[in-house]
């Protein structure tokens, strides 16, 4: 992404606030790819909207060797059998 000049600010609320024609939707979505300052805009206008989706629960899960063999058993025995179902 990089950051662009041709910004339209009148267009960064319309989206935000779902005002937007759907072309006018699509073309500022074309822009918001290649726009890095844009992107950030709603990254964090929708952070600020719904903080409960970016809260860290602080939670961490650990596997020990074991499980990880038996997930890695389980998923290649689904590989194995979707190959069978042919």
């Amino acid at each position: 992404m990089i950051y662009s000049e041709n910004c339209n600010r009148k267009q960064l609320v319309g989206f935000l606030s779902n005002q937007l024609e759907v072309d006018e939707r699509l073309d500022f979505l074309a822009h918001v790819e290649e726009c890095t300052r844009c992107w950030e805009e709603i990254y964090n206008a929708r952070k600020a909207e719904h903080p409960h989706y970016y809260k860290s629960t602080g939670r961490q899960v650990r596997l020990t060797d074991k499980d990880l063999k038996r997930i890695e058993a389980l998923a290649h025995a689904g590989e194995e059998s979707s190959f069978q179902a042919v």
